[in-house]
């Protein structure tokens, strides 16, 4: 009886860990880097955007310092352009380009077309297309307290000045 009771609860412990699922999971050879990245000093984690448009994970070495060599290509490091991805540290290196992404080049963005804070006319205009309907019965009880409000006036006056 013991025994068919302690086989139950874990089961039903089993099922509660399968409910509970994380959004995302890294595949297994990136998740490796990842981890590998904590414990080496002399190399660094990269997240490298290729032109096809994918994402490789990657455990490269720092070359002389501050050069870093990806698929035969030499990209240049930068301390102020590290990413932090939940306990790790990373850089974003573009296939195409030599220097890391990064928001440095936030005063060029600022003013130009791409900025996305001056976003306030066309989010207003956005959300005029799609309002939320109004409920009927907040409309009614607008009304209902206007007419009970014109009623005790209308006692009140009848009471103490007709």
């Amino acid at each position: 009886m013991v025994q068919e009771s302690s086989l139950e609860t874990r089961k039903e412990e089993a099922s509660i860990k399968k409910k509970v699922v994380d959004w995302f999971k890294f595949p297994f050879k990136a998740r490796s880097a990842m981890k590998k990245s904590l414990k080496l000093d002399e190399q660094v984690l990269v997240f490298y955007l290729t032109q096809k448009y994918q994402i490789k994970v990657k455990l490269v070495p720092i070359v002389s310092g501050n050069l870093i060599v990806v698929n035969n290509k030499v990209h240049k490091l930068n301390p102020r352009m590290i990413w932090k991805y939940d306990k790790y540290n990373c850089y974003l290196i573009r296939e195409i380009d030599r220097l890391p992404v990064s928001n440095e080049d936030y005063d060029n963005i600022a003013g130009s077309i791409r900025d996305t804070d001056n976003d306030v006319p066309l989010i207003k205009a956005v959300l005029g297309a799609v309002q939320k309907k109004q409920n009927p019965i907040e409309g009614n009880k607008i009304i209902i307290i206007v007419i009970i409000v014109a009623v005790i006036g209308f006692g009140a006056y009848m009471l103490f000045g007709g």
